[in-house]
């Protein structure tokens, strides 16, 4: 997987100035349970697929459509909505990162949080990406729903957050301890 996440690395994408960012937050939490949320082509899956076999851990994704192809032994690929029950019951109960890069509209985004914030363990990351894509690209009435409903959610929980606002935003919140 090394060569796949250099290659990513180097390759222009809407999500390739984090990529870096998930391997180092893998090391940073000894992280050895990753469920990502929203594969697409797979740019992300390379880094958390790199970090995984880095760690000895495994990566469970979850995406509607078909998987990529990776050769790697340390990914499960279940294809299927993020918030139907049959699959939710096939992830791990408890996960050191939950990531979410899915349909980008303000109430799954809020459905996504209050539901996977439950596999995550304390200390453990919940990482969004596109806190800074425009609503309007998504066909959403609001400016920037993925910072929307994240800022609620840490809000109401009464957790702090970070932006980073290139590259179309990633957002990190930490689960305290």
């Amino acid at each position: 997987m090394g060569e796949l996440y250099l290659e990513a690395c180097h390759t222009e994408s809407d999500i390739v100035d984090h990529l870096p960012t998930f391997v180092e937050l893998a090391e940073q939490l000894d992280a050895r349970t990753v469920i990502e949320l929203g594969v697409r082509d797979g740019e992300s899956t390379k880094a958390w697929l790199y970090a995984m076999e880095c760690s000895g851990g495994h990566l469970w994704s979850v995406d509607l459509s078909p998987a990529p192809t990776f050769p790697t032994h340390c990914w499960t690929f279940i294809q299927g909505d993020d918030l139907d029950p049959a699959v939710i019951a096939q992830l791990p109960v408890e996960a050191d990162i939950v990531f979410i890069d899915t349909l980008h509209s303000y109430a799954h985004t809020c459905r996504e949080l209050e539901t996977y914030v439950k596999h995550v363990r304390r200390g453990g990351r919940i990482v969004m990406h596109d806190t800074e894509l425009d609503g309007a690209l998504v066909n959403e009435p609001d400016t920037q729903p993925v910072k929307k409903a994240v800022t609620e959610f840490c809000d109401a929980h009464g957790w702090k957050w970070a932006n980073r606002t290139n590259c179309w935003g990633l957002g990190i919140i930490e689960v305290p301890e």
